[in-house]
């Protein structure tokens, strides 16, 4: 028997494998690309899945509602879903495969960067120029432009401070050495006028101006008014402890009356806080059964909105001068007048 020899087979030609050529000029082999099913598979199946649950879901919310309804037959088709649920999960990939999928295709685009940056070539940079030196400094403003024409000279020099010097300051003249003296003289201010009790009682009170006494003469002169129309016991107490009583009297009705002087000048007026004070100690201390302000000036409104609500009667310049001239009354009453 002869056997037979197998023809022997010619071997392959090894085909070149492409080559790449590189930025710099140097060619390199192509390297061949490795398949990347697992995390293209794998998003897909991520994908698959949840539509299946949502479709599951919803099929489940249906079926719950058809059980309500017949619930043996619910029994029986529960029973044969098991299995095919079953069937489903195992069929899905687990989260460790995925895992380690997008882990490889990770570390295969940081080889494929690095690669790249090794065979790049250098970028050329180009070197910065020498800076000029001095001799190669560009022209000034000034010697860009040629010069033009001389401007002409004015006869009359300018007294701006620029082309010509501006001419020295005169010097004061000396301040004087005499005081001031206005053309006016001021008016001396008028003494307050001082009397006694005793040469109070001997005055025409109707002619006496009440406003250039001084306080303690004005306090004497309503108590000398006081004396005047009907109040023989009239006397002043006022001091640093009247709290508030200048005159105590006794009206000819038997009336106790405490009366408090206020000499003001025409521009300042009797305020509710003087009527306050006044009124917080008349009833209480002095036990008043008649409480009297009197100014020679006025009251502002709510110190006699004050004076009304607690009875105390109030007195002003123009009425002090009626009550001493006699043709008003007396702050007890339309008692005596002079006549």
């Amino acid at each position: 028997m002869i056997d037979e020899v197998a023809p022997a087979r010619e071997p392959l030609a090894e085909e070149p494998i492409p080559a790449r050529v590189v930025r710099g000029g140097a060619r390199r082999p192509r390297r061949m690309r490795r398949a990347r099913p697992t995390v293209r598979s794998g998003s897909l199946a991520v994908v698959l899945a949840a539509a299946i649950l949502t479709g599951l879901a919803l099929a489940f919310q249906g079926f719950a509602r058809w059980a309500g309804e017949h619930p043996g037959w619910a029994v029986l088709l529960g029973l044969a879903a098991v299995p095919v649920l079953y069937a489903l999960l195992r069929g899905m990939p687990h989260a460790r495969d995925l895992r380690r999928a997008a882990r490889a295709g990770m570390a295969e685009a940081e080889a494929d960067a690095l690669a790249a940056t090794r065979t790049a070539p250098p970028v050329p940079v180009d070197e910065p120029a020498d800076p000029p030196t001095r001799t190669q400094q560009p022209p000034l403003l000034a010697d860009a432009f040629p010069p033009g024409p001389e401007e002409p000279t004015l006869a009359a020099p300018f007294h701006d401070g620029r082309t010509a010097p501006l001419p020295e300051p005169e010097a004061p003249a000396p301040y004087a050495t005499e005081p001031y003296a206005p053309d006016w003289e001021p008016e001396p201010e008028a003494e307050a006028v001082a009397l006694t009790a005793a040469e109070l009682d001997g005055v025409d009170l109707a002619a006496l101006d009440f406003a250039a006494l001084d306080p303690d003469t004005f306090e004497e002169a309503v108590a000398a008014l006081c004396r005047r129309d009907g109040c023989a016991d009239a006397e002043t107490v006022g001091g640093a402890g009247d709290l508030g009583a200048d005159v105590l009297a006794t009206a000819p009705d038997g009336r106790r009356v405490v009366i408090q002087c206020k000499r003001y000048g025409p521009e300042n007026k009797v305020g509710s806080q003087d009527l306050q004070r006044f009124g917080g100690t008349c009833w209480s201390v002095h036990g008043a059964q008649l409480a009297v302000l009197v100014t020679t000036s006025e009251f502002t409104a709510p110190a006699e909105e004050y004076a009304d609500s607690c009875g105390i009667r109030c007195i002003n310049g123009i009425e002090l001068t009626a009550w001493a001239e006699g043709t008003g009354p007396a702050p007890w009453g339309p008692g005596a007048t002079l006549g």
